[in-house]
């Protein structure tokens, strides 16, 4: 029989790495540091380990402290909003934009969801309480993205420039995506809370 693993303590790995990334993501596009940037890459690379790690010991442990394949599909949704972290920069490095106002607002809140999410992850094992709130204030905060999306692209199109209404538009709905995947997120773990 191999070692007990505490699959909450992976998750948690994740999300650490998340919240860091996003946080970085905010500072990049406040500042228009490309070191922070580059933080962001490294940071994507250490989320996929985790990733491989928690697949890993799911492949090596019969006994799960929730549905293996509810594991699976929170693990994979914390990843992939590490993931579009990255994505993010590496788009606005091909359309050579620059960072503005608005893509900081809308990461501002993203760095908030990810907070939120931490504590929601944090919280599932010994207080569900407290994750099913943190999972709401979650999907409250993309509604709240959904209304920032909308107020960027209209002031977006009072502008004649089309070559880079496009552009920004491609980054603005990359933002909107990230904060649909952290709602995806937490419905997972609202279904887990059910079923514990």
């Amino acid at each position: 029989m191999s070692k007990k693993v505490n699959f909450f303590n992976i998750l948690l790995e994740q999300c650490k790495i998340m919240e860091e990334a996003m946080k970085c993501l905010n500072e990049f596009c406040a500042t228009h540091c490309e070191k922070t940037a580059d933080e962001i890459i490294v940071l994507e690379d250490k989320g996929d380990m985790a990733r491989r790690i928690l697949i890993d010991e799911l492949n090596k442990t019969y006994f799960t402290p929730i549905d293996r394949e509810d594991l699976f599909a929170l693990s994979r949704l914390i990843d992939e909003i590490t993931d579009n972290a990255k994505s993010m920069i590496e788009g606005v490095r091909l359309f050579k934009v620059k960072p503005n106002g608005q893509m900081a607002s809308i990461t501002s809140t993203l760095v908030q969801m990810t907070e939120h999410i931490y504590n929601a992850v944090f919280s599932i094992e010994k207080h569900k309480a407290i994750a099913r709130d943190e999972a709401l204030k979650v999907k409250e905060k993309e509604n709240l993205v959904a209304t920032q999306f909308h107020q960027a692209l209209a002031e977006l199109f009072e502008t004649d420039d089309f070559r880079a209404i496009l552009k920004y538009r491609e980054i603005y709905k990359h933002l909107k995506h990230c904060s649909e995947i952290a709602d995806q997120a937490m419905d997972f773990l609202l279904n887990i809370l059910v079923k514990m």
